[in-house]
Order: structure tokens, then sequence, then C-alpha cells
């Protein structure tokens, strides 16, 4: 099948002049009409103003163009106040159709500079009205299915703390009288070892971590046992990550160098999660952790038979996760070979 090849401009009506711009100040959390603008979430708060309303509320596309995010909007919104692109087209056209053809589109990544003058470079491949409805159809079958498997995972997320909560309740209000103790007397905290960037290996196999997590890779590792890792510095410090059996740990992050027989190390370590350590940070310039901080926080300490069966509930809802993600991932795969097939007249 062959499909026409048409100019940006000769398909879209750039239709962001003349409407009123909302800045985020002005923003509500509700309100009556939600403001369409270039962050990644749909919809980025809301007003009340009805005379705000863009294009007397008809369907569009939102293009960011300083992040490049697009958005198809098919109920009545306002305009965004910075970098907002409204496009709607110029010809007969399925508005979803051309929706999913710009998502195809790759444009280069210029920061924070506009990107609409290289949108307006691109051509766009417009079948028969007919085909377009068909081809979206077919795509808004398979992001539905996506988006289900996006809703599954975000349930799991919560899972295990759901599940900790179930058996143990709310660690500040202890409802069910367990044990608590200090961190003090639990734990043992070390800082780690000194490694600039310049002298990570890249290629090599052992993860290295910093004050947010993975931050490189190294040829050489400081532990074979997993460690359970505290970012000690920066607007992240306070997060709690388990290392793998072998890596290296810098000194930009904390980690428990021993711990006492009454926690086990699963249980600990989604307790310190859970005990969001950030909040005892201090407030200065860099944000700082450090043991004589959170040494005096309290947690749970059930019996270990209940510690032993939260570790295995928990780690079955991390597997089924893990199974959901790769679901999703082959969805992703599905959907784009989709799309690369669709755009090119062969589904």
């Amino acid at each position: 099948m062959t499909f026409a090849r048409l100019p940006f401009e000769a398909v879209f009506a750039d239709e962001s002049a003349g409407n009123i711009k909302t800045p985020q100040s002005e923003y509500l959390r509700e309100g009556a009409f939600p403001v369409v603008d270039q962050g990644k979430a749909l919809v980025g708060g809301y007003v009340e103003d009805p005379s705000r309303l863009c294009g007397e509320g008809r369907p569009a596309i939102v293009f960011g163009d300083h992040t490049r995010c697009i958005k198809y909007v098919n109920f009545p919104f306002c305009m965004g106040a910075d970098g907002v692109k409204v496009l709607r087209p110029k010809i007969d056209a399925d508005l979803k159709y051309l929706y999913y053809y710009l998502q195809t589109v790759r444009l280069p990544d210029a920061g924070y500079d506009r990107h609409f003058k290289y949108l307006k470079r691109t051509e766009i491949v417009v079948p028969s009205v007919p085909e377009q409805r068909r081809i979206a159809a077919i795509l808004d079958q398979a992001d539905l299915l996506r988006a289900k498997r996006r809703e599954a995972l975000a349930q799991l997320d919560g899972l295990q703390q759901a599940i900790f909560m179930e058996m143990f309740g709310d660690p500040k209000t202890n409802p069910k009288s367990l044990r608590k103790a200090s961190l003090h007397s639990l734990l043992k905290l070390k800082s780690g070892e000194f490694l600039p960037s310049s002298e990570m290996v890249n290629t090599g196999p052992y993860p290295v971590f910093g004050g947010n997590g993975i931050n490189g890779c190294h040829d050489k590792f400081l532990f074979d046992a997993r460690k359970i890792v505290i970012g000690r510095v920066g607007v992240y410090c306070g997060c709690v990550h388990v290392s793998p059996a072998r890596s290296w740990i810098t000194d930009n992050a904390l980690y428990v160098s021993e711990h006492d027989a009454s926690v086990k190390f699963d249980f600990l370590s989604f307790s310190l999660k859970l005990a969001k350590l950030n909040q005892y940070a201090s407030q200065s310039a860099q944000p700082l952790i450090s043991g004589s901080r959170i040494y005096p926080v309290e947690i749970l300490v059930p019996p270990i038979a209940s510690q032993l069966e939260f570790i295995e509930r928990a780690e079955k809802s991390k597997n089924l996760a893990n199974a959901n993600m790769e679901s999703s991932k082959a969805l992703d795969d599905l959907f784009s070979s989709l799309q690369h097939r669709a755009f090119r007249g062969e589904l």
C-alpha cells in the first residue's frame, strides 16, 4: 500500500496563539478545568476560569517545545504558560493517528532549547482516512494493554509495604505492641572507600554505589557479600539500596558493617527503607546523613519467625513484579513493532 508523505506544515496548524497561558504559580490541585503543559504528566494542574479554555475545548495534540513530550488531549483543557504548542490538523485526518505517528519522529536533544523548529521540518505519512482510523484502532488496543500492565506494576510497587503493614502495623504507632529497638542497638555503620570517577572502570563487572545508588562500575570490589547501603551525602542521602554480592561502596555512602542476630538482613533493609532516613539529614547546602543522626531511630523487631514469613512473602511479590516488568517490556516491544509496521503500510 502506498502512503502519501506531506510536509508537517501542510498537515498541522499551530493553534497556540490567542489562548490564555497559565503559569505554574496559578495551578490548583483540584479544579474545573485541567491545565496541560509540557511536563511528563498529562495534566499539570487545574484552574476554575472557563475563559482560559484552549480552542473551545476541541481535541488537540500538545507538544512540549522544550521537553519534546507529545500528548493526545481529547478533553477541554487550558494551556500551560511555557513551551506549549497546540496542534490540530489542517486536513481531513484522524487526530489519534497523527498522535501515534508523531511519537515515532526522532528529534535531536537540544537540551532546554526549543524543538518545534525540528518538528516542523519533518514529513508526515498520510494514508486514507479510513486506513488512519484502522491503524489508530489497532494501536489503541495495543496501548491499552500497555496501560493495564503499567497499572498492575504500580499496584505491585506498594505490595511489599502493604504486606508489612498487614503483618506488623505502622511502625510509628506500633498497634500490635511489638518490640522496638534503636538502630544503635541493632547495627553498626561504616563509610565506604573513596573512589574518584576518573578511576572507575566503566566496563568493569562490579557496581559502584554512591550517595544515590549505583553511579558507575569498577574492575575491583570491596565486598564479597551483600551490603545494605545508605546514601550519606546529597539530595538523596538516606536512600537505602542492597548491593549484590560483589560491589564497591564509596565514601558518599554508609553501609551496615554488622547487625544484631535479632534482625534478619532482608527485614532490616526493608525496615530502613520504610523509616525514610532522608528526614534526618542535616539542613545545610549539602544535605548529610551520619550515624549519630540515625542511630536513635527505632524500628520494629518482631519475632524471627515473623520476619522470615515477611521475607518469603515479600520475595514472592518481588518475583511477581519482575515477571510483570518483563511482560510490560514485551508489550512495549510489540507496540513499537506495530508502529513501525503501521507507518510502512505493513499492517
